[in-house]
């Protein structure tokens, strides 16, 4: 990720994370589900935008090399030199094995995507579980806090706590 993309990536989970705490403070919990949800959204895309990225990038490279081999190859007279002819089937060899290699990354990248994909709302769901027991960490002894420094009635402390969950 280069650093424009980081930076933007940086802001908008921070902006995530404020518009969080303000549904939290508030006990707005359905809006904070709601919101936790798209930051889980979000996360999932950049993150397989980058996976995508990077294997693309080394799958390049390893099939470059693999045309360059091929190339090789072809050009390769082995009835110049008898040597040629075993240097010619090593190379073939080799080039098989780079195919097969390069073949067992792609079907790994592509199973590994599809199970991302197919446990999904599973992830997603405990993703909003787990930030929600989180904020709520957060928020709800600062509320305690609050009411009990605070001069009140006596059934306004049980609103208040009743109000944070």
């Amino acid at each position: 990720m280069n650093r424009t993309l980081h930076k933007t990536f940086n802001r908008e989970v921070s902006q995530y994370k404020n518009s969080l705490l303000f549904y939290a403070k508030l006990c707005d919990w359905e809006t904070f589900k709601l919101k936790a949800g798209h930051l889980f959204d979000y996360l999932e895309s950049v993150e397989i935008r980058e996976i995508e990225r990077k294997f693309f990038k080394i799958f390049k490279v390893i099939l470059s090399f693999l045309f360059i081999a091929v190339f090789f190859i072809i050009l390769l007279n082995t009835e110049a030199n008898p040597e040629m002819s075993n240097i010619k089937q090593n190379l073939i060899i080799a080039a098989l094995a780079g195919c097969c290699y390069d073949l067992y990354l792609f079907i790994t990248f592509r199973y590994y995507m599809k199970h991302k994909e197919t446990f999904y709302r599973k992830r997603r769901e405990r993703f909003i579980v787990n930030i929600k027991g989180d904020f709520r960490d957060i928020i709800v002894p600062s509320v305690i806090e609050e009411v009990s420094t605070a001069p009140q009635t006596k059934t306004e402390p049980e609103r208040v706590l009743q109000n944070a969950y």
